[in-house]
């Protein structure tokens, strides 16, 4: 079971920064989102080696977590949205890659509006917030893909990333650092 702790304000001023910096979370801002963060920190052995994963996503290991508040928590006073972060991986890691990790967090907040772009409210007169899905999910099985070679899903939806989204996700093939 993950050992839970609230995260410090480095993490919300450098989330503040983030959401500052990139126009793609000016609703979230304008709206007045209200953000809680958590670390989630994994099963240590008795020496201190981590035991399995912090947090899972759909059985898989995640570096983090975004979720919409239930009202009944908001009304008590948490806020609209939480994130969750791999406390292990945090500490471990420098701030470029926390930088990366909170932004794709903080873009998974939709705030809703309506037809003037006025942020829509719940019961609490709090934003009414959706989750962002992913651009692109994956869910391959390299044995698959080593079976049924060109015809199988897993390389069909690999080209169909490639032919989306050109070089983005694997710039090292063709030696862009970008």
């Amino acid at each position: 079971m993950p050992k839970y702790q609230k995260c410090g304000e480095a993490v919300t001023l450098l989330a503040g920064a983030i959401l500052c910096e990139f126009p793609t979370h000016k609703p979230t801002l304008d709206a007045r989102v209200k953000i809680d963060y958590v670390f989630a920190f994994a099963d240590r052995d008795d020496a201190g080696n981590i035991l399995g994963c912090a947090i899972k996503h759909r059985g898989i290991q995640a570096l983090g977590l975004c979720r919409k508040v239930s009202l009944k928590d908001r009304v008590m006073g948490r806020g609209d949205v939480e994130i969750t972060l791999d406390g292990d991986w945090w500490e471990s890691h420098d701030e470029d890659e926390q930088r990366s990790l909170l932004d794709h967090e903080l873009h998974h907040i939709l705030v809703q509006v309506d037809s003037n772009g006025k942020a829509l409210t719940d019961d609490f007169s709090r934003p009414k917030i959706s989750m962002r899905p992913h651009d692109v999910e994956v869910g391959w099985f390299s044995v698959i893909a080593a079976r049924h070679g060109k015809v199988g899903i897993e390389r069909r939806h690999a080209a169909q990333i490639m032919q989306q989204f050109g070089q983005m996700f694997w710039p090292e093939l063709t030696g862009s650092n970008s």
